[in-house]
Formats: structure tokens, C-alpha cells, sequence
């Protein structure tokens, strides 16, 4: 028999379903209160952005274009997760047709729903072949964020920007975020979705120290608080498929409106 407090601290620990939560004005229904949702609660700010540039320099910080100069057609994620994501996607993309999207470090996949295009939908990536395959896009854009993170387009451009599974290597967030800012149109949403998978030697060192969701989500979201631009609100999501941790892979969103 659990003891009332060991009961009253797993209880805390696991996930709820309920029947929908709203994050940064979207309304998710899969999504999920848990642990790693509310990693940003009560959490107290420095000053000043917490990471180092040899924090944000990854253990292979050779050319990005020539570690992906061959197409890989893989994916990053496992098939749970992949749906997860899609169907969050679903969920703050404007209707089908409509609107303006930029989907950074892009590839074959944005993992947007099946047929979703959008009136101007841009997929900007390393690899021109993999961009070209991208069913989501109304054009591409071939571009190494982490040696010009200046973002090729006028302000107030998109309503939405997504990034899915690369934000953790990006080595100029800040001026990344600044640029993700600046091209959304007012109340635009900027969605930056990972799970537990990557490059070892390409992640930025922080990512790894310690390799947890909700260091990542602490990461991520200091990446939106310093970038030098208000947001008027950033959120978690937590979309993890279910099943025990160990069963599935994480999927996780960090979610700024401007």
C-alpha cells in the first residue's frame, strides 16, 4: 500500500487528459496538463540570458550545408509523435488555402495535415532536393540559418511560423527569434515543436546539460524571452502521445503569439 504522500507525488507526476487546453489563444484537445507543460511555472527570469556562446557552440560546428549537402529522407521522430504534432498543426494553421506560413529548417516534411497548403506557405531549409519534395509549400528557400539567421522577407509577412524538431540547433537563437518576431504579422503565432531525439554532435551543448524535456522547454522559451522582442504571451504544449514514458517518445511545443 502507497503511502499518502509517495501516492500524492506520483499522482502530481502523470499526465491528465482533459477535454481541451487552450495555450497562447489555441485551443489543443489532445493536449495534455503535465510536469512538462507547466515547466514554466513560477519560474524567475535572469536579467540576463542565462547561456554562454560555448553553450550554443555544438561538439561538430563544421559547415551545416555540407552536413547536408545528400538528402536523408528520414524522419526525427517516431510515427505517434509525428501524428501528434500534425494534429496540433491542425490547430492553429489558418484554413486550408489561406493565410501565410514559413516553416524554418524545413524538409521533405513540414508535418502540417495531408492537402494543408496555404495561400503563400514557405519552406526554408538546407537541402534544395528535400524542400522540393515538401507536398506543404508554395515555395522554398534555401538558406543556413546558423551562418545568415537574417530571415529573407518584410515585416509582418506570416501568421504563422513553425519550426519542427530543429530548434535545437540553431547557435544564433536569439537573433533567430528577434527575425521570427519582426516577419509575423501582430498576433502571429511562432510554434517550435522537439522531442527526444537528435544529432548528438550537432546539438548546441545546453540541450544536453541536462537532456530533459523540461530543460528544453526552459531553453526554448529563453530563446523568446531575450530575443530582444516582447511576446505577448509564450506556452507549453505538451502533445506526447500516450503510453509511459520509455513506450513513446515526447512531443513537446513552445508556443510565442506576438
Amino acid at each position: 500500500m502507497f503511502s499518502k504522500p509517495f501516492f500524492l507525488i506520483l499522482l502530481a507526476s502523470l499526465p491528465f487528459y482533459t477535454n481541451s487546453l487552450t495555450i497562447c489563444g489555441v485551443s489543443v484537445p489532445h493536449a495534455k496538463s503535465s510536469p512538462i507543460s507547466r515547466s514554466l511555472d513560477g519560474i524567475d527570469w535572469n536579467l540576463d540570458f542565462p547561456y554562454t556562446s560555448a553553450g550554443l557552440t555544438p561538439e561538430w560546428s563544421g559547415n551545416d550545408g555540407a552536413f547536408y549537402t545528400l538528402p536523408k529522407f528520414v524522419h526525427h521522430a517516431g510515427p505517434e509523435c509525428r501524428a501528434s504534432l500534425t494534429e496540433f498543426y491542425s490547430c492553429c494553421l489558418p484554413e486550408k488555402g489561406t493565410g501565410a506560413t514559413l516553416d524554418l529548417c524545413s524538409s521533405f516534411t513540414s508535418h502540417y495535415p495531408e492537402g494543408w497548403k496555404g495561400s503563400y506557405s514557405v519552406a526554408l531549409g538546407l537541402n534544395p532536393l528535400e524542400l522540393l519534395f515538401n507536398p506543404s509549400k508554395t515555395s522554398f528557400k534555401v538558406q543556413n540559418l546558423n551562418e545568415n539567421p537574417t530571415l529573407p522577407y518584410p515585416p509582418s509577412t506570416f501568421d504563422v511560423i513553425t519550426n519542427s524538431l530543429s530548434v535545437d540547433y540553431l547557435t544564433s537563437p536569439l537573433k533567430i527569434f528577434n527575425e521570427m518576431h519582426r516577419v509575423l504579422k501582430p498576433n502571429g503565432l511562432a510554434c517550435m515543436a522537439f522531442t527526444n531525439r537528435c544529432f548528438p554532435t550537432k546539438v548546441v551543448p545546453i540541450w544536453k546539460a541536462p537532456f530533459t524535456e523540461e530543460n528544453h522547454v526552459k531553453i526554448v522559451a529563453s530563446y523568446f524571452k531575450y530575443c530582444g522582442e516582447e511576446w505577448s504571451e509564450v506556452g507549453v504544449v505538451d502533445v506526447s502521445p500516450k503510453g509511459w514514458v520509455g513506450e513513446r517518445d515526447p512531443m513537446i511545443v513552445v508556443v510565442g503569439r506576438k
